[in-house]
């Protein structure tokens, strides 16, 4: 699916809104923005896939939109009031008076890679190179800007793409020489013969706290819809069991949506769906702290402004609290 622009997102969703004479009654309606075109949105696709939306009473309508700022845009202009991202997209709207807040988390950690021209075979070798993200202020972004200040690398021209689509095709005809990439596009690369310089794994040793992907919620409609969040979170727990019980399905849920056909890669997105995702949501208090403290260190928010905002600005785990009091999380595990 293309990636949008804002417009088009905003009139796509509020048609959304609109009523419609054919919906079922019982069900309620939710426009849900998305992001990115990977992996790490598995979870919501297989939750419209297996219809678990359905059983608890929602009928999400999912937007891929790609970029968290753009789906924050959208979100405060009434678009919509749920959606799927997280990371330093939620910082920034808090900070600047914005209610969009982190309700779970599924991904409390960097799940990116950096992948380059096999000739290039050091971080050194980086200085003055062209490297993709998908926007400013992103996911991507945050985990070049890590990467670049922990190492002192000089002189990175970070690029924006758009979308890992986008920054996959840059790469492969040679416009960029790296890319802050996701799985499953960095699977894709690497076995094209791609070099992964910088792993998941070399990110979080980095010791920066990280929330790659989570739904999030605006504050104001949580507090009055609470039914409703909970139930989006029931949904993706549940979706999340059922990715892991049900490879074969999974499987074809990837190749659908996603293009990936390989064998190998197939298994190899599997397996990461089946070991990245959390079976209890919860955002780590300890993890936001530290993408805050990152923030203001490699200059994308202001330093007294964080500062000054209580951590707790930032997210409500009395969602993932209340599935987990009521015996739901560990009912789903089982």
């Amino acid at each position: 699916m293309k990636q949008l622009t804002f417009g088009a997102i905003f009139i796509a969703v509020f048609a959304l809104i609109l009523p419609n004479p054919g919906f079922a009654q019982d069900l309620t309606k939710v426009p849900f923005p998305y992001g990115p075109l990977g992996l790490n949105s598995l979870l919501w696709v297989v939750a419209k896939e297996a219809r678990l939306f359905e059983k608890n009473g929602l009928d999400v309508e999912m937007v891929y939109v790609g970029a968290s700022a753009v789906m924050v845009q959208s979100m405060l202009s009434g678009a919509a009031n749920l959606a799927g991202f997280g990371g330093p997209a939620v910082v920034t709207n808090v900070l600047r008076g914005g209610d969009i807040i982190q309700v779970a988390a599924m991904a409390p950690y960097f799940t990116q890679s950096l992948l380059v021209r096999a000739d290039i075979r050091d971080l050194k070798s980086l200085q003055g190179k062209k490297i993709g993200i998908t926007r400013f202020g992103s996911v991507t972004d945050f985990a070049l800007k890590t990467l670049v200040e922990r190492h002192n690398i000089k002189d990175v021209n970070a690029l924006q793409m758009g979308g890992f689509p986008e920054a996959v095709a840059g790469l492969a005809r040679g416009a960029i020489d790296g890319a802050m990439l996701s799985p499953p596009h960095s699977f894709r690369m690497l076995k094209e013969g791609f070099r992964e310089l910088v792993t998941p794994k070399d990110l979080r040793a980095m010791g920066s706290g990280f929330l790659s992907q989570g739904i999030v919620a605006r504050r104001s409609f949580a507090s009055q819809r609470r039914a409703v969040v909970l139930r989006l979170i029931r949904a993706t727990v549940e979706a999340t069991k059922y990715a892991v019980a049900n490879e074969e399905f999974t499987k074809r849920v990837i190749a659908k949506h996603l293009g990936v056909n390989d064998a190998d890669l197939l298994r190899q997105s599997y397996l990461y769906a089946s070991e990245t995702f959390v079976r209890e949501p919860f955002v780590p208090e300890a993890t936001m702290r530290s993408m805050v403290e990152r923030m203001v260190e490699v200059n994308m928010i202001d330093a007294k402004s964080a500062q000054a905002t209580p951590i707790g600005a930032y997210f409500d785990n009395s969602f993932v609290a209340e599935l987990k009091q009521s015996g739901f999380l560990d009912s789903v595990w089982k």
